[in-house]
């Protein structure tokens, strides 16, 4: 009886795996040097803005803020120049960051938690200080109102802050940041919000 060695054999399979693997991994990354990309992966969700905002905030042309007793209007001229104030005159540096940021927020934040009529009918507007809000702001674009919102009372654990639109029987929870935004704002020109 003659005695054969498998160890031989088994070694040169798993030399051909190896070479066949290090092939397949050259082979993926050759792929993706020249396709530009990796791969998509399923597991990764597309962002996608869920404001209050519907429109995109290129296309809001004109912002009216309502701070107590205060209006200011701001008016885009391009992408990036805004005119506003008082004697509408050109707005530039961090006054035109937070009012582009304070819009996207509007657009892309998207409500912690909607309140239909029916979960606060029997509570008074005033307990959400949505009587006499913060600050209201009105988007519009070249031919229409786009949004009106009011900014009342923050949540007891002032994370959160109540947020009414006009002709919407709903009341939302906006993350305090949205609100604050505008506020901001209004405080950058020199004007207070009012405390409900």
């Amino acid at each position: 009886m003659v005695e054969t060695s498998v160890k031989p054999q088994r070694r040169h399979a798993r030399r051909w795996r190896t070479v066949l693997l290090v092939l397949l991994a050259v082979g993926f990354l050759l792929a993706m040097v020249l396709t530009g990309k990796v791969t998509e992966t399923r597991q990764l969700v597309k962002f996608e803005a869920r404001g209050v905002l519907a429109v995109p905030p290129e296309q809001v042309h004109r912002v009216d803020l309502h701070v107590g007793e205060h209006t200011t209007t701001f008016v885009r001229l391009s992408d990036h120049v805004w005119m506003g104030g008082k004697g509408q005159e050109p707005i530039s540096g961090e006054l035109q960051e937070h009012i582009e940021q304070a819009i996207v927020f509007m657009h892309t934040s998207r409500p912690v938690r909607v309140m239909h009529h029916d979960a606060y009918r029997s509570t008074p507007l005033h307990e959400f200080g949505l009587e006499q809000p913060r600050c209201s702001v009105v988007l519009s674009d070249a031919r229409r109102v786009l949004l009106e919102a009011s900014f009342g009372a923050y949540n007891p654990q002032d994370l959160l802050q109540y947020m009414q639109l006009r002709d919407d029987t709903n009341l939302y929870l906006m993350s305090r940041f949205v609100g604050q935004a505008w506020e901001h704002l209004g405080e950058h020109l020199g004007v207070r919000p009012v405390s409900p």
